[in-house]
This record gives C-alpha cells, sequence and structure tokens, in this order.
C-alpha cells in the first residue's frame, strides 16, 4: 500500500494509515500507554502495564512480508490510535498467519477497525496468505464481531483455549474481492463508507452455531 493513505471514516472523521515503522517505538509505547486496563489485557491476555524495549522493538521493527502491521493516526494530534498486523505462524505454514487488531478506546465505533483490518488482508494476499487466524478472549465481544463481518461464508469460529475464541478467515483470491464482503468492506474503505453493520445478524448465526454443536460460546450475551 502507499507509504501514507488517508482514510474517511465519517464525514469529518480522518485518519492517516501506513505501515508502521521502526520509528514509531514512542507513538506506540504512547498509545498502549493510553489504553484502558481492559484492552490492555483483551490484546495480550494479561495484565500488562508498558510495553518493554524488547516488546517495542518486536513490534515496530517489521520485515514487511512475514510480519506485517499497519498504523492508524489520528491526523490532527498525531497519536496512534490503532494497529493491526498479522504474523505467519511458522515457516512450515506460511499461507497461515495470525491476525490482532488494537484500537484506542476513544476510537472504538467508528470503523477504523474494519478500515484497518481491509487494508492488512489485502497486504497478506499480496504476501501469498491465505487465511488468518485471530485468538480472541470470549468476552471481547467487539473484536469477534470485527473478524466475523469480514468474510461470513469463508469464517469459521471454534472454543480455543478456555474463555478463549479461534476465529479462521479464509481470505479470498484477489479476483474474489468485489463478490465477496471483504471485497465489500474494501471498496466501502475507499469510499470512506463504512455502512455495512451486521453484527446483530452475527451474534444471531453464533447463538445457533452453539446450539447445534455446543462447542462456540454465546458471544452476543452481555452482562
Amino acid at each position: 500500500m502507499a507509504d501514507s493513505e488517508r482514510v474517511v471514516l465519517s464525514p469529518g472523521v480522518e485518519v492517516l494509515i501506513r505501515p508502521i515503522r521502526s520509528t514509531d517505538k514512542h507513538l506506540l509505547a504512547e498509545g498502549f500507554a493510553a489504553l484502558s486496563p481492559e484492552s490492555k489485557f483483551q490484546r495480550f491476555f494479561a495484565p500488562v502495564v508498558r510495553l518493554s524495549e524488547s516488546d517495542l522493538v518486536y513490534l515496530t521493527e517489521v520485515d514487511h512480508h512475514h510480519h506485517e502491521a499497519l498504523v492508524a493516526i489520528d491526523p490532527d494530534e498525531g497519536d496512534l490510535i490503532g494497529v493491526t498486523r498479522y504474523i505467519r505462524t511458522s515457516p512450515y505454514r506460511d499461507r497461515e498467519a495470525e491476525v490482532a487488531i488494537v484500537i484506542s478506546d476513544q476510537w472504538r465505533g467508528k470503523g477504523l477497525g474494519k478500515a484497518l483490518l481491509s487494508r492488512l488482508a489485502t497486504r497478506a494476499r499480496e504476501e501469498g496468505v491465505t487465511h488468518f487466524l485471530a485468538v480472541i478472549l470470549a468476552e471481547n465481544e467487539g473484536s469477534i464481531d470485527l473478524f466475523e463481518n469480514f468474510a461470513p461464508r469463508k469464517t469459521h469460529v471454534a472454543a480455543g483455549d478456555p474463555g478463549q475464541v479461534e476465529v479462521r478467515i479464509d481470505l479470498p483470491w484477489s479476483g474474489e474481492f468485489s463478490d465477496s464482503v471483504l471485497g465489500y468492506a474494501l471498496r466501502s474503505a475507499a469510499r470512506g463508507n463504512h455502512r455495512f453493520r451486521t453484527w446483530r445478524r452475527m451474534r444471531r448465526r453464533l447463538r445457533r452455531r452453539r446450539r447445534s454443536s455446543g462447542k462456540v460460546r454465546d458471544i452476543g450475551k452481555t452482562d
């Protein structure tokens, strides 16, 4: 993708999306520090207080092939407000990549997650990745909905370790984008028009899966 892309999420709401740089360590550290304890726990499955120097090196000094990361920057404040990345799971399974995403608490619900994930999926396909694997806390409804919405007919959900859900997304080929939900997301992102909101439908579908298989937790339940 271009070094930096200005993306319109909604009228009057714009962000810059670009590949992460090795010089982004301070932005990443500050962005992580600003997250709520709950958001930090959802990302690392542990009560991480801050990112260490070695963490920052690993997360910013990527090769953009086996390990890719895209960041979103608030163009007004210059703050890092979102990051998504894929990492190939092993040299022997280089068509599979684990994917993760973190959005600043203040920027959730604005379509930023969809915009970032759309562009990451495109980069992954360019590098020969055929599917994503997301390991998510079962209580993290927002992330599960986000991943489920991208390619419903190509998405597989199963229980992982206790308290976790595994979502596997078979990425469409570039020629299939136009006929897929992911393709719609990519076209909508280009127009700055993310308006498809199918989370209610996805919750109903996951409830039906749970009743039929007993393997998937009812993630539509709220506290």
